[in-house]
Formats: C-alpha cells, sequence, structure tokens
C-alpha cells in the first residue's frame, strides 16, 4: 500500500506538478515532477503523515542549496512550512555507477578519472561543512549530458537516519569502494547493490584490487587499499578526508573522460536511495560508456562513432621493375621530372636575385629605400576586471545573475550556468541571455576563447564589442556553442566583450553552462 496521500497530478506550491511516482522507500516518495512556471523537469521528494524526521530532511536540503559545485545535485527548492513538506532538485538522467559496471570493471584509467571528479565534489561539499554519508554506485551517475554526477548529498543520510562522528573518514571509504568497484566490478560495501560481493582476504577484510583482478596499477591499488584501511604497502598512511583522496589520485595517470551524449531519447532519472532496488531505475544504456573493460576474452565495445585507429606505416616497397605496371614511375618519365623541378629551381633563384638583389657592392638604389612595416602588437591573455549579465527580459534568470565571476577564474570545476529551460527557444520566455566581460578599459580584441561541456545539440552564441554592457553593441562574430571554441574579435574595439546566447545548448537540459572564457588582444 502507498505511505503517500499525495497522488499523480497534485501541485506543490503553486507551481510543482507531481507526474510520476518512481519509487517510495521508508516513509517517502520520490517523484518526476514538472516547474510550471519555467516548464522544467524536476526532481521531488514528499514524505508521509508523521514521517518522524521531515524537518531535517529539509533543512539538510537547504543546506545542500547553498553548494556550486556543478557535479553535486542542484536544490531547487525545499519547504515544510505547509500542509505538505518537499524538497525539489534537479532531475538527473544518465547511468547509474551500478549500471556501467554490469559488463565488467572499467579501464583503471578511466576509473581514476571518474572518480576524480566525485571525490573533488565530495571535497567541496566538505569544504563547506556538508558530508554525504550514504555514497554508493546508485549515487555516482554518468548523466545524459555527458558529464558525473553526485545525487543526494546530505538528504539521504538523514532519510536512512545516518550519523556520523567522523564524516570525512566515512566519505573517504565511500569513495575506496567505489573506486574498488571502479576497478574490479566487485562491492565490498554495505548491501544494497547488484554487483557481485568483492573477496575477502585472510584477515576477513576485501582482498586488494590487484588480487581481483590482475593489471591493477599499483598506485590505484595502493589508493583503494588506503581508502578501504586495507593493509597497504609500507609507508602509505590511510586516507581520512575526501582532499587527500583528491591529492592521491592527482598523481596517477588518468585517461579523458569521453564527455559525450548518450544515444537515444533521455532516459528516465536515477536519483536513487541506497535501499531502493535497482529495478527502480530503467535507463538507457550509453555509447560506450568509461571504456568498460570485462575479462578475457575481450568484448569489442560499441561506439557511436568508430573511432581513428593509427594505421601502422606502409611496408616498403622493393623498387620497380622497369616497364613493370602496379603504378610505379618508369625511369624515363622520372628523369624528365627531376629535370622539369630542377630547370624550375633555377628559375626561381633568378627571380629572386632580379627582385632582391644588387651588386656585389651593394649599390643598388632601390635597395633600402622602403622601411621596413611597423610590427604589430602581440596579441596575449587580457585580465577581465568584471563579470556581469545581460539578463533584461520580463522573465529574470535568477541564475544567470549569480557565479558570474566562474567563467573567469580559470578553475577546471567551476561553471557560469543559467537556468533550465523547456527548449532550446528559451522555452519562449525570451530571445537570449548573455554573459558580460567588463575588460576595465577599450581594449583591441584578437580572439575570445570559450569552454563549456559538449552537448547532444550545439547552442548559439554571438559576440558583441563596444562600450555598453549588453548586446546592443556591434556584432563581431558568432557560432555554434558547445565545447571549446574560438570567437574571432576581427581587431575590434571596446570595453566591454558580450556573450549573447540566442540558442540554448543539449546538455540532457536546455541551459548554457561556460566554464571558462579568455580574452586574448592588446590594451
Amino acid at each position: 500500500m502507498s505511505t503517500s496521500v499525495i497522488e499523480p497530478g497534485t501541485r506543490l506550491a503553486g507551481r510543482y506538478r507531481l507526474d510520476d511516482r518512481v519509487s517510495e522507500a521508508g516513509g517517502s516518495t520520490f517523484w518526476k515532477a514538472t516547474d510550471e512556471i519555467l516548464a522544467r523537469p524536476v526532481a521531488v521528494l514528499t514524505f508521509a503523515p508523521g514521517f518522524p524526521r521531515v524537518h531535517d530532511v529539509v533543512t539538510a536540503a537547504r543546506a545542500a542549496s547553498r553548494l556550486t559545485d556543478p557535479r553535486l545535485t542542484q536544490v531547487f527548492d525545499a519547504d515544510d512550512s505547509g500542509e505538505n513538506a518537499y524538497v525539489v532538485s534537479e532531475w538527473v538522467t544518465g547511468e547509474t555507477l551500478e549500471d556501467l559496471l554490469a559488463e565488467g570493471p572499467m579501464e583503471p584509467g578511466r576509473a581514476a578519472a571518474f572518480l576524480m571528479e566525485a571525490a573533488e565534489a565530495l571535497a567541496s561539499a566538505h569544504s563547506a561543512g556538508l558530508a554525504h554519508l550514504c555514497i554508493t554506485p546508485h549515487n555516482l551517475v554518468w548523466t545524459s549530458g555527458g558529464t558525473v554526477k553526485v545525487t543526494g548529498l546530505g538528504v539521504e543520510a538523514v532519510l536512512a537516519g545516518s550519523v556520523s562522528d567522523t564524516p570525512a573518514a566515512d566519505d573517504t571509504q565511500g569513495l575506496g569502494e567505489l573506486l574498488y568497484a571502479s576497478l574490479t566490478g566487485h562491492w565490498c560495501g554495505a548491501e544494497g547493490t547488484q554487483l557481485p560481493t568483492a573477496p575477502s582476504g585472510p584477515d576477513g577484510r576485501p582482498a586488494p584490487p590487484s588480487q581481483v583482478r590482475p593489471g591493477v596499477p599499483p598506485d590505484l591499488d595502493d589508493i583503494a587499499c588506503r581508502a578501504l584501511h586495507i593493509p597497504a604497502r609500507a609507508g602509505q598512511e590511510p586516507l581520512s578526508a575526501p582532499s587527500e583522496f583528491v591529492s592521491a589520485l592527482s598523481r596517477v595517470p588518468r585517461s579523458p573522460l569521453p564527455f559525450v551524449p548518450l544515444a537515444g531519447s533521455t532516459p528516465p532519472g536515477v536519483i536513487n536511495r541506497p535501499d531502493q532496488p535497482r529495478s527502480t531505475s530503467t535507463t538507457t544504456s550509453p555509447v560506450d560508456p568509461l571504456s568498460r573493460t570485462v575479462p578475457d576474452p575481450p568484448q569489442a565495445r560499441t561506439q557511436a562513432t568508430p573511432r581513428p585507429q593509427r594505421s601502422a606505416p606502409p611496408p616498403r616497397q622493393a623498387p620497380a621493375r622497369h616497364g613493370s605496371g602496379g603504378g610505379s614511375i618508369s625511369r624515363p618519365v622520372l628523369a624528365a621530372i627531376v629535370v622539369g623541378v630542377l630547370i624550375l629551381v633555377a628559375l626561381g633563384g633568378w627571380g629572386l636575385s632580379q627582385l632582391g638583389g644588387g651588386d656585389d657592392n651593394g649599390t643598388n638604389p632601390k635597395a633600402g629605400t622602403k622601411s621596413s612595416p611597423a610590427a604589430k602588437p602581440t596579441a596575449e591573455k587580457l585580465t577581465v576586471s568584471n563579470v556581469l549579465a545581460d539578463n533584461r527580459s520580463p522573465h529574470v534568470d535568477s541564475a544567470a545573475n549569480s557565479d558570474r565571476g566562474k567563467a573567469t577564474d580559470g578553475s577546471k570545476s567551476s561553471y557560469w550556468t543559467t537556468q533550465h529551460y523547456a527548449g532550446a527557444d528559451f522555452g519562449g520566455l525570451r530571445s537570449g541571455v548573455g554573459l558580460v566581460l567588463d575588460m576595465g578599459k577599450t581594449v583591441t580584441v584578437s580572439d575570445v576563447k570559450v569552454t563549456m561541456p559538449p552537448a547532444g545539440s550545439p547552442g548559439t552564441v554571438e559576440m558583441h564589442i563596444g562600450d555598453s554592457p549588453d548586446h546592443s553593441t556591434k556584432q563581431v562574430d558568432s557560432g555554434d556553442a558547445v565545447g571549446t571554441f574560438t570567437l574571432k574579435g576581427n581587431q575590434a574595439k571596446g570595453r566591454y566583450v558580450t556573450l549573447w546566447f540566442t540558442k540554448l545548448p543539449n546538455i540532457g537540459e536546455f541551459k548554457v553552462r561556460v566554464r571558462d572564457v579568455v580574452v586574448y588582444g592588446t590594451g
């Protein structure tokens, strides 16, 4: 029997329409819903009458909403003042780590890269005083937008009644369990996954990853063991904080993650609780997820686009026999070609002597009469004085007004992000949204390099340069807004460089995410 008195179609706060009941556990219900004001899918958590920890869950959600790391699920709203308490968060789609490991462990370099993303996200949470405490393969997601996402921060621990006197050590152990699973395909944590249980060593603790799967690099083997308090090599101290886990992983080789969207239509959400059965998450299989590897014999991977393979050098051919076929050049023809080339070289040398040479004494009256043109100033990276948002519209994008400085802070883990919209056309709410770089003075712009996530379909951006902080100034270039790209400044002059996004990319949701902007020029 349902633990919830709320039914599909119910509206919360006059805007969140509950569409589909995804799962129920322990007196809480997880929904796929629609934010009718912003016309976007959201995840909603509601509670059964008498649920004892409603206030604690809402408090934890509000604390998590202050976090800005894009790899942590964003909390939009949380309230327990009315008849029905709720938590509204980002609707995440993709495949969980458990799904990704269904066919076998990851290649070690990819496992290290995947866990580095999760560890950095948890380290940022701990720096803000928050912990997860319930990290499992269900909470680490490879999203349909081609990014890593950690779900359930704070909220799941309260739902499960989990408390800890050593939250940093507990989350580090959770990261160690995820790394162990990624390297071996086995789970050494508490029950609740479909992965096979890791074998135990003589002392009852999990066997080191290298004993479960031959070929695990020693450095990664040590990191997993140190996080799990399994005896490692001499001199290796246990890891006790996510930041220490990050530091250890930073010293091992990591393969680039394949940031490509998942194939097919957008799959259902995969924000799962630890005690939720795996069958509640039905997702679309990704294209080549994280270069999975399986035990011998190796299986071929399916890829959206065949990766170009480096071809072997062509075999050397024996000298062609005179008069033989097969496309070889006969000696008479070859001799003619050589003679022709020598003639051209000779003519070229004569021409150069006529254009630039005088007599041996340097008395050519034309020599030196023309001065060399002045060298053009070399373009360099310019300093951005301030970052603004061109956000004039009847509908104000509050997200675009926040964290603008993250577009130029040089960090690989922070983004300037707009809110989600219903479509690439901003859901009809506006014509565009802009990021304005105030250079502090008039400069000459050569190029602007922009870094964004890859996307299923690109957005469109215009670049305007002038003395007004908006897109009313001169447009100097435009192009697709996806991945890393360069817009040409064409030596335009102005104090303000505006990136005006007129079409949203689809990164699993329709929104703009800018990781970095660098302006090159002079001034």
